[in-house]
């Protein structure tokens, strides 16, 4: 019950003044004057405290407010001064909804954290979703009278929360509209274009014919029923793969790009049939026209006003500058007026906010603002609420009759059945149609899962359907245990069948070391920022390139995906960078790389790429690209970037560390991480070479280090150094199969040092040098700092030997290996670039 204000005809206005005459109190009594009350009536009592007070428990136990209402309490004085007729703290709006939103955080955030020690993969959304179902549980258990039903069952109030939850979903709705890009399903392949039709056509297709082959006498379910749920189950969700695969960390895998474009392509088709139905199911088709009429006309304004007016403000804003709140604001009061729009309509009002969200710039500025100021407080805090108010409204009692034909209950099992068949339908025709496109088994196995997926989009169209009373509370109650049963289920399924470890395993050796005669290089050059560009192409300059012994090189330019949901791969032989992706970065590499070309075109080809990628998963893009183009070696710069004069740290970008050690664990190929402190250029003055060192312990990685080193030895002003260190006081003899490798790779360097020669085509140099410990080997490698340009050493070069005893604790950066990064320290005397090697690890068989 809900009273007016103190200066309006409410109860509070008519006992302002005069209120304690009409009472007997005279003006020294009231409550806090210590006037006695206990002789009035329930009623007049009410009323007192009522109009003292502002808020109270009435006499039949209904809470009564007066407007605006008071959001919080005074804590234990209101139940000592006016006892029985006071209300406790939770029963105020702001402390309840509070408790409500540290209640929700709390539950959802356990049970994710206890899936993912129990080692499965469980999207968040799922876990919301048991946090609301536990709740149910305990209001169900506790009884209405109990506190937690008091805190979460709202009764003749406004549930503060629950609407809170409901704004947070439109924001879901509006970033999932923001998120796609529907320009994508042009550049879909076949088989997810048709995987995407065939999904939701043939569930739909082959529900309508079981439909209409029984009377209507046998049917257990209304028209409308059948036509909400069979819809519903058979359209596959964007936003929910795209939301499902991120959690399973699958987006950037093969597997993961397909299920996007199916899923882009089911999404939309899924909109058109919903489109589609809204005539159909109106009363007359006069009534079912001007609906669609007035969503044409909200479309017209979405695309052809708002967001031509978005990219003026782009324009107006300039590249590289961020959005002012207003644009911001402006925004989300457009998200308000789309939804209240569509409800007008009799619509489900989160297609409003879609479709505004499909109509703004996805990408940078406007539409990765958006998605950075609102989708991780809104994910993370809000829309908790709305799953939890959803799973509140079911009744779990309506369960037991689904699960079996002979409960007696025709129509929950039906429903069930319908559930599942079409499920399987879904299922059989999302394994059939990739395999028909040669997919493997395995993987159209787990794309149907993934395609098969239910969540959050279609339990909030359940959830409008019962508003309309479209589906009965059973029913319901029945789709929500389906849902979250699947939510549940299938990512547990395509965590047993997917297997991310094996996505890069290479069947053939691709390193240096296993080169012959030196023939074509293949090298994929990763770049971050404009000042790797340089670094690059000095050092790809130095490398030996001939007609007998061509370089091909794969750049690829890594961009941070921001405000989408599908991570890109573009060749810049065939397509231009699209708006919202291009950057002058892109720009910058691809200019300087056709330069280097032109300038050594006869025996270097390039091959340019932009990947704009979710920043946690570049390792994936990169692999991939490595493992399609048969890479033998991968080229990273190192996270640090030193200044001008290389002598301070400028920049420390731990997300390029993060990639790189990630690139290091699972590369089909060999890999090399760059540390550039001097300009590694073969073209010196006419009298000066680039003096390149290999430091040489022994191991597969010294190896590939050296091999590398070697190809740089036959390009013209180009000098190397060959030091090998020896344990002193032990035997040179090779006494396994990895030494006598080591011993083999050096044969011509020992040869022609022993001979005390230097082979002049090569202009190579052969040391060795005996030494006790890492001591000894950093007094060594300082000694000889300023004498090279270039340092090159294997990841592991040292590992279990006596030159890193004693200084291995020391090591700061493990993908580095401790001599690189000994070499690499800010403390080491010369600002000498060092490039670390690490040969091919993931070869299936590999001994």
């Amino acid at each position: 019950m809900e009273m007016g204000n103190g200066t309006g005809p409410g109860m509070s206005g008519a006992f302002s003044g005069g209120g304690n005459e009409i009472l007997g109190m005279g003006g020294g009594g009231g409550i806090m004057g210590g006037g006695d009350i206990s002789h009035m009536s329930p009623e007049v009592k009410w009323i007192f405290e009522m109009a003292w007070y502002g808020e109270t428990v009435r006499y039949d136990g209904l809470i009564c407010e007066e407007h605006p209402p008071k959001l919080s309490s005074d804590g234990i004085w209101e139940k000592l001064i006016i006892k029985s007729a006071g209300l406790y703290f939770w029963q105020y709006r702001l402390p309840k909804l509070e408790i409500v939103i540290l209640l929700v955080f709390f539950l959802w955030q356990g049970f994710n954290i206890l899936f993912k020690k129990l080692g499965l993969s469980i999207p968040k959304l799922s876990s919301m979703m048991l946090a609301g179902l536990l709740l149910n549980v305990l209001v169900t258990l506790s009884g209405e009278n109990s506190i937690i039903a008091d805190i979460l069952v709202t009764k003749n109030r406004i549930d503060v929360a629950g609407c809170l939850g409901s704004f947070g979903f439109l924001i879901f709705w509006f970033l999932k509209g923001v998120r796609m890009d529907v320009k994508r399903i042009f550049k879909a392949e076949a088989k997810a274009r048709v995987t995407g039709v065939a999904a939701v056509t043939f569930p739909i297709v082959v529900g309508f014919l079981l439909f209409n082959l029984k009377s209507a006498k046998n049917r257990p379910l209304t028209f409308q029923e059948y036509d909400v749920m069979l819809l519903m189950e058979s359209i596959t969700s964007f936003s929910g793969i795209a939301r499902l695969l991120r959690d399973l960390g699958m987006n950037h895998s093969s597997i993961g790009r397909v299920a996007l474009s199916s899923a882009l392509v089911s999404d939309i088709v899924g909109l058109l049939l919903l489109i589609a139905n809204v005539s159909r199911s109106s009363a007359t088709l006069a009534d079912g026209l001007a609906i669609l009429t007035e969503i044409t006309l909200f479309l017209v304004i979405a695309f052809a006003v708002v967001r031509p007016i978005m990219f003026k403000i782009i324009k107006r804003k300039g590249e590289g500058r961020p959005i002012e709140d207003k644009y911001i604001h402006g925004v989300l009061v457009l998200v308000c007026l789309s939804c209240m729009y569509w409800e007008d309509l009799s619509q489900f009002p989160p297609l409003g906010a879609f479709f505004l969200g499909l109509a703004i710039p996805n990408g940078p500025p406007i539409g990765s603002a958006l998605v950075e100021r609102l989708e991780s407080f809104n994910f993370g805090i809000i829309l908790p609420l709305f799953l939890t108010a959803v799973m509140l409204r079911t009744d779990t009692t309506a369960w037991k009759g689904a699960l079996t034909f002979f409960s007696g209950d025709d129509k929950k099992f039906a429903v069930a059945s319908l559930v599942l068949l079409i499920f399987l339908l879904k299922l059989s025709v999302s394994v059939i149609v990739p395999y028909l496109y040669k997919m493997p088994l395995r993987d159209s196995i787990i794309l149907a899962l993934i395609m098969s997926h239910k969540g959050i989009i279609e339990l909030s169209f359940y959830l409008f359907s019962l508003s309309l009373k479209l589906v009965t509370k059973d029913t319901f109650s029945i789709l929500v245990l389906s849902i979250v049963l699947n939510s549940l289920l299938i990512p547990m399924a395509i965590g047993f069948l997917y297997d991310p470890s094996k996505q890069f395993i290479c069947y053939q050796k691709r390193n240096l070391a296993s080169m012959k005669n030196m023939g074509e290089l293949k090298t994929l050059v990763c770049i971050h920022r404009p000042d790797h560009i340089s670094s690059m192409i000095n050092l790809l300059e130095a490398s030996y390139q001939s007609e007998d012994s061509p370089l091909t090189c794969y750049v690829l330019h890594l961009v941070e995906l921001r405000g989408q949901d599908v991570p890109t791969l573009i060749s810049h032989k065939v397509q231009k960078l699209g708006v919202g992706a291009g950057n002058k970065y892109s720009e910058n590499v691809i200019l300087s790389f056709e330069h280097f070309h032109r300038s050594v075109c006869s025996s270097i080809s390039i091959d340019t790429f932009t990947c704009i990628a979710n920043a946690n998963h570049m390792q994936d893009d990169i692999c991939w690209l490595a493992l399609d183009k048969a890479v033998t070696l991968i080229i990273l710069p190192f996270h640090r970037t030193w200044s001008l004069d290389r002598t301070s740290i400028v920049s420390d970008v731990e997300a390029i560390r993060f990639l790189n050690v990630n690139v290091l664990k699972q590369a089909p190929c060999s890999v090399g991480i760059l540390i550039e402190r001097h300009l590694v250029n073969k073209k010196q003055e006419p009298h000066e070479s680039l003096k390149v060192c290999v430091i040489f312990v022994g191991g597969k990685d010294d190896r590939e280090a050296l091999a590398f080193a070697k190809r740089m030895a036959r390009q013209e002003n180009v000098t190397l150094t060959v030091l090998r260190l020896l344990a002193s006081g032990k035997s040179k003899d090779a006494t396994g199969w990895d030494q006598m490798l080591d011993t083999v790779e050096l044969r011509e360097l020992i040869k022609s040092n022993n001979a005390g020669m230097v082979k002049e085509e090569t202009s190579t140099i052969y040391l060795e040098q005996e030494i006790l410990d890492g001591a000894d080997t950093s007094m060594l490698l300082r000694s000889m700092a300023f004498d090279y340009d270039l340092f090159v050493v294997g990841r592991t070069c040292g590992e279990n030997h006596e030159a890193t005893k004693g200084i291995e604790n020391w090591c700061e950066f493990e993908e580095l290996g401790v001599i690189g990064d000994f070499l690499a320290s800010p403390d080491f005397p010369s600002k000498t670039s060092v490039l670390v090697v690490q040969q091919q690890r993931t070869v299936a068989n590999n001994n």
